[in-house]
Protein backbone atom coordinates (compact mmCIF):
# COMPACT_ATOMS: atom_id res chain seq x y z
CA UNK A 1 0.00 0.00 0.00
CA UNK A 2 2.77 2.10 0.62
CA UNK A 3 4.55 2.14 -2.54
CA UNK A 4 1.41 2.70 -4.56
CA UNK A 5 0.55 5.64 -2.39
CA UNK A 6 4.08 7.08 -3.08
CA UNK A 7 3.56 5.93 -6.78
CA UNK A 8 0.32 7.76 -7.28
CA UNK A 9 1.73 11.35 -5.53
CA UNK A 10 4.77 10.92 -7.79
CA UNK A 11 2.27 10.69 -10.71
CA UNK A 12 0.40 13.45 -9.35
CA UNK A 13 3.30 15.66 -9.31
CA UNK A 14 5.40 14.98 -12.10
CA UNK A 15 3.81 17.35 -14.15
CA UNK A 16 3.84 20.21 -11.87
CA UNK A 17 8.21 19.12 -10.78
CA UNK A 18 8.49 19.04 -14.63
CA UNK A 19 7.98 22.93 -14.82
CA UNK A 20 11.29 23.24 -12.85
CA UNK A 21 13.17 20.20 -13.47
CA UNK A 22 14.77 18.47 -16.80
CA UNK A 23 12.99 15.61 -16.56
CA UNK A 24 10.64 15.54 -19.76
CA UNK A 25 11.50 13.62 -22.70
CA UNK A 26 12.15 15.98 -25.56
CA UNK A 27 9.15 15.39 -28.75
CA UNK A 28 8.89 17.55 -31.64
CA UNK A 29 5.78 19.69 -32.16
CA UNK A 30 3.32 17.88 -33.98
CA UNK A 31 0.31 19.36 -33.71
CA UNK A 32 -1.40 21.64 -36.50
CA UNK A 33 -2.41 24.78 -34.28
CA UNK A 34 -0.54 27.14 -32.60
CA UNK A 35 -0.34 26.64 -28.46
CA UNK A 36 -1.64 29.23 -26.47
CA UNK A 37 1.03 31.39 -24.95
CA UNK A 38 2.37 32.34 -21.45
CA UNK A 39 -0.07 35.31 -20.46
CA UNK A 40 1.49 38.25 -18.52
CA UNK A 41 -0.11 39.22 -15.09
CA UNK A 42 -0.67 42.51 -15.69
CA UNK A 43 -3.42 45.25 -13.70
CA UNK A 44 -5.49 46.31 -16.36
CA UNK A 45 -6.26 42.55 -17.37
CA UNK A 46 -6.09 40.47 -14.24
CA UNK A 47 -9.74 39.27 -14.58
CA UNK A 48 -8.94 37.35 -17.93
CA UNK A 49 -5.58 36.37 -16.35
CA UNK A 50 -7.14 33.25 -15.28
CA UNK A 51 -8.64 31.83 -17.98
CA UNK A 52 -6.23 32.52 -20.03
CA UNK A 53 -3.54 30.86 -17.66
CA UNK A 54 -5.53 27.76 -17.61
CA UNK A 55 -5.33 27.64 -21.44
CA UNK A 56 -2.08 27.92 -21.60
CA UNK A 57 -1.63 25.40 -19.13
CA UNK A 58 -3.83 23.04 -20.42
CA UNK A 59 -1.27 22.97 -23.64
CA UNK A 60 2.21 22.83 -22.19
CA UNK A 61 1.79 20.89 -18.53
CA UNK A 62 4.01 18.60 -18.04
CA UNK A 63 4.56 15.14 -19.79
CA UNK A 64 1.86 16.47 -21.70
CA UNK A 65 3.40 15.44 -25.28
CA UNK A 66 3.97 12.12 -24.32
CA UNK A 67 0.72 11.58 -22.50
CA UNK A 68 -1.01 13.04 -25.72
CA UNK A 69 1.11 10.14 -27.55
CA UNK A 70 0.59 7.39 -25.31
CA UNK A 71 -3.17 7.73 -25.57
CA UNK A 72 -2.91 8.00 -29.06
CA UNK A 73 -0.98 5.04 -29.77
CA UNK A 74 -3.81 3.06 -27.10
CA UNK A 75 -6.36 4.37 -29.23
CA UNK A 76 -5.24 3.94 -32.85
CA UNK A 77 -3.34 0.61 -32.19
CA UNK A 78 -5.65 -1.51 -29.56
CA UNK A 79 -9.12 0.39 -29.70
CA UNK A 80 -8.62 1.16 -34.22
CA UNK A 81 -9.82 4.37 -33.60
CA UNK A 82 -8.92 8.01 -33.28
CA UNK A 83 -7.85 9.87 -30.58
CA UNK A 84 -9.09 13.26 -31.96
CA UNK A 85 -11.99 12.18 -34.50
CA UNK A 86 -13.28 16.01 -34.56
CA UNK A 87 -9.97 16.14 -36.61
CA UNK A 88 -9.22 13.18 -38.35
CA UNK A 89 -10.34 9.65 -38.51
CA UNK A 90 -8.70 6.12 -39.42
CA UNK A 91 -10.22 4.37 -42.42
CA UNK A 92 -9.07 1.00 -44.03
CA UNK A 93 -5.81 -0.12 -44.94
CA UNK A 94 -4.27 2.33 -42.90
CA UNK A 95 -5.81 5.36 -44.74
CA UNK A 96 -6.47 8.38 -42.38
CA UNK A 97 -9.13 11.23 -43.95
CA UNK A 98 -9.41 14.53 -42.40
CA UNK A 99 -12.17 15.58 -40.44
CA UNK A 100 -13.82 19.65 -40.25
CA UNK A 101 -16.68 20.91 -39.96
CA UNK A 102 -19.21 20.56 -43.09
CA UNK A 103 -16.69 17.49 -44.77
CA UNK A 104 -18.65 14.70 -43.25
CA UNK A 105 -21.74 15.75 -45.86
CA UNK A 106 -19.14 15.73 -48.49
CA UNK A 107 -17.79 12.81 -47.47
CA UNK A 108 -21.63 11.28 -48.19
CA UNK A 109 -22.14 12.75 -51.33
CA UNK A 110 -24.51 15.24 -50.36
CA UNK A 111 -25.11 18.69 -52.37
CA UNK A 112 -22.41 22.15 -51.29
CA UNK A 113 -24.13 24.70 -53.04
CA UNK A 114 -27.94 26.37 -53.40
CA UNK A 115 -29.40 27.18 -56.77
CA UNK A 116 -29.06 30.26 -55.60
CA UNK A 117 -25.66 30.06 -55.09
CA UNK A 118 -24.73 28.18 -58.14
CA UNK A 119 -26.23 31.13 -60.41
CA UNK A 120 -24.01 33.93 -58.07
CA UNK A 121 -20.61 31.92 -58.50
CA UNK A 122 -21.80 30.78 -62.59
CA UNK A 123 -22.13 34.30 -62.92
CA UNK A 124 -19.31 35.97 -61.82
CA UNK A 125 -16.99 33.45 -62.77
CA UNK A 126 -18.48 34.37 -66.31
CA UNK A 127 -17.82 37.83 -65.75
CA UNK A 128 -14.11 37.47 -64.97
CA UNK A 129 -13.70 34.99 -68.18
CA UNK A 130 -15.16 37.71 -70.31
CA UNK A 131 -13.28 40.86 -68.63
CA UNK A 132 -9.71 38.69 -68.81
CA UNK A 133 -10.69 37.47 -72.67
CA UNK A 134 -11.24 41.16 -73.13
CA UNK A 135 -7.87 41.31 -71.99
CA UNK A 136 -6.13 38.60 -74.00
CA UNK A 137 -5.64 36.14 -70.95
CA UNK A 138 -7.25 32.98 -70.62
CA UNK A 139 -9.21 31.48 -67.17
CA UNK A 140 -9.23 27.94 -66.12
CA UNK A 141 -10.64 27.00 -62.83
CA UNK A 142 -9.60 23.42 -61.45
CA UNK A 143 -10.71 21.85 -58.53
CA UNK A 144 -8.75 19.48 -56.71
CA UNK A 145 -10.54 16.13 -55.25
CA UNK A 146 -10.21 15.59 -51.53
CA UNK A 147 -8.57 12.13 -51.04
CA UNK A 148 -12.44 10.60 -49.43
CA UNK A 149 -13.42 11.47 -53.62
CA UNK A 150 -10.69 9.53 -54.54
CA UNK A 151 -10.53 6.65 -52.01
CA UNK A 152 -14.22 6.00 -51.47
CA UNK A 153 -13.16 2.30 -51.20
CA UNK A 154 -11.01 3.36 -47.68
CA UNK A 155 -13.63 5.17 -46.18
CA UNK A 156 -15.12 4.44 -42.89
CA UNK A 157 -18.50 2.71 -43.43
CA UNK A 158 -20.71 5.35 -41.77
CA UNK A 159 -19.45 7.80 -44.31
CA UNK A 160 -21.05 5.22 -46.85
CA UNK A 161 -22.27 7.49 -50.12
CA UNK A 162 -26.09 8.21 -49.31
CA UNK A 163 -25.97 10.54 -52.69
CA UNK A 164 -24.22 10.28 -56.17
CA UNK A 165 -24.48 14.40 -56.83
CA UNK A 166 -21.23 16.30 -55.15
CA UNK A 167 -20.90 19.58 -55.01
CA UNK A 168 -18.32 18.89 -57.84
CA UNK A 169 -20.98 17.62 -59.70
CA UNK A 170 -23.29 20.30 -58.91
CA UNK A 171 -20.62 22.97 -60.26
CA UNK A 172 -19.34 21.40 -63.35
CA UNK A 173 -23.11 20.36 -64.37
CA UNK A 174 -24.16 24.24 -63.55
CA UNK A 175 -20.38 25.86 -65.57
CA UNK A 176 -21.04 23.79 -68.49
CA UNK A 177 -24.97 24.52 -68.99
CA UNK A 178 -24.91 28.14 -68.21
CA UNK A 179 -21.36 29.75 -68.73
CA UNK A 180 -17.69 29.34 -70.98
CA UNK A 181 -15.75 28.94 -67.93
CA UNK A 182 -13.13 26.30 -68.38
CA UNK A 183 -13.60 23.59 -65.79
CA UNK A 184 -10.68 21.23 -65.30
CA UNK A 185 -12.35 18.26 -63.63
CA UNK A 186 -9.68 15.98 -62.28
CA UNK A 187 -11.45 13.17 -61.38
CA UNK A 188 -11.24 10.96 -64.05
CA UNK A 189 -7.65 11.44 -64.55
CA UNK A 190 -6.71 10.74 -61.23
CA UNK A 191 -8.97 7.35 -60.99
CA UNK A 192 -6.75 6.28 -64.50
CA UNK A 193 -3.16 6.66 -62.32
CA UNK A 194 -4.77 5.16 -59.71
CA UNK A 195 -4.14 2.21 -61.47
CA UNK A 196 -0.55 2.83 -61.60
CA UNK A 197 0.02 3.87 -58.20
CA UNK A 198 -1.53 5.47 -55.34
CA UNK A 199 -2.29 8.75 -56.26
CA UNK A 200 -3.03 10.22 -52.71
CA UNK A 201 -1.34 9.69 -49.60
CA UNK A 202 -2.24 7.62 -46.75
CA UNK A 203 -1.16 9.45 -43.72
CA UNK A 204 -1.78 13.10 -45.15
CA UNK A 205 -4.59 15.17 -46.68
CA UNK A 206 -2.96 15.81 -50.07
CA UNK A 207 -2.02 13.94 -53.31
CA UNK A 208 1.43 12.60 -53.91
CA UNK A 209 4.08 13.48 -56.68
CA UNK A 210 2.03 11.19 -58.65
CA UNK A 211 -1.60 11.91 -58.28
CA UNK A 212 -0.32 15.84 -58.63
CA UNK A 213 1.42 14.46 -61.64
CA UNK A 214 -1.93 13.49 -63.00
CA UNK A 215 -3.63 16.79 -62.45
CA UNK A 216 -0.40 18.98 -64.20
CA UNK A 217 -1.08 16.77 -67.51
CA UNK A 218 -4.72 17.49 -67.36
CA UNK A 219 -4.58 21.27 -66.73
CA UNK A 220 -1.92 21.71 -69.27
CA UNK A 221 -3.43 19.54 -72.14
CA UNK A 222 -6.08 21.73 -71.70
CA UNK A 223 -3.98 24.91 -71.88
CA UNK A 224 -1.94 23.42 -74.83
CA UNK A 225 -5.49 23.23 -77.00
CA UNK A 226 -5.77 26.89 -76.68
CA UNK A 227 -2.58 27.79 -76.21
CA UNK A 228 0.16 26.20 -78.60
CA UNK A 229 3.09 27.78 -77.39
CA UNK A 230 3.25 26.58 -73.77
CA UNK A 231 4.30 22.94 -75.74
CA UNK A 232 2.76 19.89 -74.75
CA UNK A 233 3.14 18.16 -71.01
CA UNK A 234 5.72 15.99 -69.86
CA UNK A 235 5.06 11.92 -69.93
CA UNK A 236 5.63 9.54 -67.30
CA UNK A 237 8.84 8.01 -68.81
CA UNK A 238 10.25 11.64 -68.59
CA UNK A 239 10.32 10.62 -64.99
CA UNK A 240 11.97 8.17 -62.48
CA UNK A 241 9.90 7.46 -59.76
CA UNK A 242 11.89 6.58 -56.79
CA UNK A 243 10.00 6.08 -53.10
CA UNK A 244 11.00 7.91 -50.11
CA UNK A 245 9.84 7.50 -46.45
CA UNK A 246 9.00 9.84 -43.88
CA UNK A 247 7.69 11.14 -41.52
CA UNK A 248 5.84 14.06 -42.56
CA UNK A 249 2.42 12.75 -42.82
CA UNK A 250 -0.08 15.67 -41.81
CA UNK A 251 -2.94 13.70 -40.73
CA UNK A 252 -0.40 11.20 -38.65
CA UNK A 253 1.19 14.27 -37.25
CA UNK A 254 -2.41 15.14 -35.65
CA UNK A 255 -2.03 12.01 -33.49
CA UNK A 256 1.83 12.65 -33.20
CA UNK A 257 2.53 9.21 -34.41
CA UNK A 258 3.64 10.53 -37.55
CA UNK A 259 6.85 7.96 -36.80
CA UNK A 260 4.37 5.28 -36.09
CA UNK A 261 2.44 5.71 -39.29
CA UNK A 262 5.18 7.01 -42.22
CA UNK A 263 4.17 8.36 -45.18
CA UNK A 264 5.72 6.99 -48.48
CA UNK A 265 6.42 9.49 -51.07
CA UNK A 266 7.03 8.52 -54.66
CA UNK A 267 9.31 11.09 -55.73
CA UNK A 268 9.19 12.09 -59.10
CA UNK A 269 12.99 12.76 -60.32
CA UNK A 270 13.23 14.14 -64.26
CA UNK A 271 15.14 12.12 -66.33
CA UNK A 272 16.66 15.59 -67.74
CA UNK A 273 17.49 18.09 -65.43
CA UNK A 274 14.59 20.68 -65.14
CA UNK A 275 15.28 24.15 -66.29
CA UNK A 276 12.97 26.67 -64.53
CA UNK A 277 14.10 28.18 -61.84
CA UNK A 278 13.08 30.36 -58.47
CA UNK A 279 13.43 33.94 -58.80
CA UNK A 280 13.62 36.14 -55.57
CA UNK A 281 10.41 37.32 -53.37
CA UNK A 282 8.50 40.18 -55.04
CA UNK A 283 5.48 42.87 -53.39
CA UNK A 284 1.75 41.59 -54.67
CA UNK A 285 -1.21 43.53 -53.68
CA UNK A 286 -3.44 42.30 -51.16
CA UNK A 287 -1.11 39.84 -49.64
CA UNK A 288 -2.56 40.37 -46.30
CA UNK A 289 -5.06 37.51 -47.44
CA UNK A 290 -2.04 34.88 -48.56
CA UNK A 291 -1.70 32.11 -46.41
CA UNK A 292 2.06 32.19 -47.54
CA UNK A 293 4.68 33.77 -49.46
CA UNK A 294 4.08 33.86 -53.16
CA UNK A 295 6.35 31.63 -55.31
CA UNK A 296 7.89 33.47 -58.55
CA UNK A 297 9.47 31.02 -61.09
CA UNK A 298 10.77 31.97 -64.40
CA UNK A 299 11.13 29.51 -67.03
CA UNK A 300 13.47 28.16 -69.65
CA UNK A 301 11.96 29.79 -72.81
CA UNK A 302 11.08 33.34 -72.23
CA UNK A 303 9.06 33.81 -75.61
CA UNK A 304 6.39 31.47 -73.64
CA UNK A 305 2.99 32.52 -72.14
CA UNK A 306 3.13 34.07 -68.23
CA UNK A 307 1.19 32.17 -65.74
CA UNK A 308 -0.50 33.44 -62.44
CA UNK A 309 -2.12 31.20 -60.57
CA UNK A 310 -4.40 31.38 -57.02
CA UNK A 311 -4.02 28.10 -55.55
CA UNK A 312 -3.72 26.07 -51.48
CA UNK A 313 -1.13 23.81 -50.78
CA UNK A 314 -2.30 20.83 -53.70
CA UNK A 315 -0.53 23.58 -55.66
CA UNK A 316 2.86 22.80 -53.76
CA UNK A 317 3.39 19.51 -56.22
CA UNK A 318 2.43 21.31 -59.71
CA UNK A 319 4.58 24.17 -59.53
CA UNK A 320 8.07 22.11 -60.39
CA UNK A 321 5.86 20.79 -63.46
CA UNK A 322 4.22 23.86 -64.62
CA UNK A 323 6.93 26.02 -64.38
CA UNK A 324 8.63 24.67 -67.45
CA UNK A 325 6.29 25.82 -69.76
CA UNK A 326 5.83 29.50 -69.12
CA UNK A 327 8.52 32.45 -69.44
CA UNK A 328 7.05 33.79 -66.07
CA UNK A 329 4.77 31.87 -63.37
CA UNK A 330 3.68 33.25 -60.42
CA UNK A 331 2.18 31.12 -58.07
CA UNK A 332 -0.27 32.75 -54.93
CA UNK A 333 -1.30 30.80 -51.98
CA UNK A 334 -4.97 32.27 -51.64
CA UNK A 335 -8.92 31.59 -51.61
CA UNK A 336 -9.46 35.20 -52.75
CA UNK A 337 -9.30 36.02 -56.70
CA UNK A 338 -7.58 39.18 -56.64
CA UNK A 339 -7.98 41.65 -59.75
CA UNK A 340 -5.36 43.73 -58.38
CA UNK A 341 -2.40 40.85 -58.68
CA UNK A 342 -3.93 40.00 -62.41
CA UNK A 343 -3.14 43.76 -63.53
CA UNK A 344 0.08 43.93 -61.45
CA UNK A 345 1.37 40.80 -63.15
CA UNK A 346 0.02 41.21 -66.97
CA UNK A 347 -0.23 37.30 -67.35
CA UNK A 348 -1.70 35.50 -70.76
CA UNK A 349 -3.40 32.77 -68.37
CA UNK A 350 -5.01 32.87 -64.92
CA UNK A 351 -5.69 29.46 -63.24
CA UNK A 352 -7.81 29.30 -59.94
CA UNK A 353 -6.91 25.70 -58.43
CA UNK A 354 -8.74 25.28 -55.05
CA UNK A 355 -9.29 21.49 -52.73
CA UNK A 356 -12.93 20.59 -52.94
CA UNK A 357 -12.96 20.66 -49.30
CA UNK A 358 -12.88 24.40 -49.94
CA UNK A 359 -15.76 24.90 -52.68
CA UNK A 360 -17.78 26.90 -51.28
CA UNK A 361 -15.22 29.64 -50.84
CA UNK A 362 -16.38 30.30 -54.25
CA UNK A 363 -19.81 31.51 -52.87
CA UNK A 364 -17.56 35.00 -52.55
CA UNK A 365 -14.39 34.69 -53.70
CA UNK A 366 -13.00 38.14 -55.05
CA UNK A 367 -11.50 41.10 -53.70
CA UNK A 368 -11.31 44.39 -55.84
CA UNK A 369 -12.82 42.94 -58.42
CA UNK A 370 -16.29 44.91 -60.15
CA UNK A 371 -19.39 43.48 -60.23
CA UNK A 372 -20.30 44.30 -63.74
Amino acid sequence: EWSLTVLFAALMAAPLLSEWLPILPHLPDTEKRKLADRPELRMHSLQEYPARYTAYFADHFGFRKPLFRWNSFLFSKLLHSSPVPDNMVFGKDGFMFLMREGVTDQYRGLPVFSEEELERIGERLERRRQRLAEQGISYYLMIAPMKATMYRDKMPERFRQVAGWSGIDQLREHLEAHTHVPFIDLREPLQEARTVRDTYYATDIHWNPWGAFAGYRTLMTRIADDRPAVGVPCEAHDYVVRPDTNEHGDLAMVIALNDVYPRVTPMMEPVQPLRARRLAQEDLPGSGFFKDGPVFMSGPDQEAPRLLMFRDSFAVYLIPFLSEHFSRSVYVWTPIYNQDIVDHERPDIVVHELLEVFLRDLVEDRLHEPDE
